[in-house]
């Protein structure tokens, strides 16, 4: 049941009685859970500055009493306030907020209100809605989040299609199924028109997306289709080269693609129109480089390898839920990200790092920032999110070594390794 229905499930006459909030709760904390609900209900936004105005002229105690009523006696000219909105205006947003169930209009002749009669806005059907507006508020919220992670791998699939598609194109004959894939994806909505998405209608573009990228992915690993293949066992995806010859996209749009799609022939008019400093604009033309962070030579392979159990299992889901000694850099990509949202990065944090390491460089410090907080040998990280920001930092100041970490974690595994071979020999003894 979806948080609209929810909130409408249920239709019953006001009860001039309630029981208070409940411990814990104010004035101020149920009024900015009101709100919520009203944003959620599509109450506009002057509709909603006139309900505040409303509960704060009521006595905080009036909400926790179960022996009063919480009302508001003001006059429409007191609730205008200086907004420069209309008597008419208000009156309706008295309406509307009557019509969603957070007030009950008792007026006396000609729209009266007075405290003594006890005439005026009341509030008694706003905690009697308590429980409800409880309920709205969590399924908004994860549904919310649920969103904006499926706007985040809209994203990162974007970059990797984008990318797979301009490697088939470049091919001397390419088939009628890239060409097929091409429209398709030239037929995705624009990233800043996903917002305004159905939770439903994103879950389904995102997994038409996936697929996509599946197949272009599968065309791309086609043995003979690209001349200089991979390695045998080694997936399309292989960073074993420096960060130059890595496809790289960060927060201002830059991309960085290998001299094969250097054309980008699949770009012209098919890119989103979308802000400046969305992950999947184009980066503007004349705009010089930023000189890069010199990154380990690495491949997918080792980054699973060097990942903790807990970001395996991460890389694992985005994989496709299966174990893969040899993941795609997408499901590495989106696995690491899962991982520090998981142990409580800030999605800032993330993008910041993207925008200033690029994408292999923020997966490693990813990998590393994760790895610290299991380290025996060095004081526990609290902050794994002011951690990966301090790697940015010392970036900026030039003070920043991946590659000197990436060495240290590869030795701190191979000690782990060695020890456990030793523990599984003393156990046989």
């Amino acid at each position: 049941m979806s948080f609209r229905q929810i909130a409408s499930a249920h239709h019953r006459e006001n009860s001039r009685f309630h029981s208070g909030l409940p411990e814990g709760w104010n004035r101020d904390r149920f009024r900015q859970l009101c709100v919520c609900y009203a944003q959620i209900r599509g109450a506009s936004a002057q509709c909603i500055r006139t309900f505040e105005i409303i509960i704060d002229m009521i006595s905080p105690c009036a909400f926790r009493d179960p022996s009063q009523e919480p009302f508001c006696y003001a006059r429409q000219e007191t609730l205008i306030a200086g907004r420069g909105v209309t008597d008419r205006t208000i009156h309706n947003h008295e309406r509307e907020l009557e019509k969603i169930g957070l007030i009950e209009r008792r007026l006396g002749a000609n729209g009266a209100r007075c405290k003594r009669k006890r005439l005026g806005l009341f509030l008694t059907p706003a905690l009697n809605l308590f429980p409800e507006m409880l309920d709205v508020d969590v399924q908004y919220r994860s549904e919310k989040k649920e969103h904006d992670a499926l706007r985040g791998d809209r994203s990162r699939l974007y970059r990797y299609v984008k990318h797979s598609l301009a490697v088939l194109h470049s091919l001397p004959c390419p088939s009628e199924e890239v060409e097929g894939m091409m429209v398709e994806f030239r037929s995705w909505p624009r990233s800043d028109k996903l917002k305004y998405l159905s939770l439903d209608e994103l879950r389904a573009h995102v997994q038409a997306a996936h697929n996509l990228w599946k197949r272009t992915e599968g065309h791309v690993a086609k043995r003979g289709e690209i001349s200089g293949g991979p390695e045998a066992g080694i997936g399309s995806h292989i960073q074993d080269q420096i960060e130059e010859e890595i496809l790289s996209c960060n927060a201002d749009g830059e991309a960085t693609m290998p001299a094969a799609e250097a054309s980008e022939p699949i770009c012209s008019g098919s890119g989103p129109h979308s802000p400046a400093h969305c992950l999947e604009s184009n980066h503007p033309a004349g705009t010089e480089p930023r000189k890069a962070q010199k990154l380990p030579r690495v491949n997918n392979r080792v980054l699973y390898e060097l990942a903790s159990t807990e970001l395996r299992m991460h890389i694992d889901i985005a994989g496709g839920g299966e174990q893969n000694s040899c993941p795609s850099l997408y499901a590495i990509e989106t696995g690491v990200w899962s991982r520090l949202s998981e142990i409580g990065t800030n999605v800032s944090a993330w993008l910041t790092a993207i925008d200033r390491l690029t994408i292999m460089g923020a997966i490693l410090a990813g990998v590393i920032t994760d790895a610290r907080l299991s380290d025996p040998k060095l004081p526990p990280v609290v902050n794994p999110g002011g951690y990966l920001r301090g790697m940015v930092k010392a970036d900026e100041r030039g003070e920043l070594n991946l590659i000197s970490s990436f060495i240290g974690l590869l030795a701190r595994r191979a000690r782990e390794e060695e020890d456990g071979q030793r523990q599984d020999h003393k156990n046989r003894i």
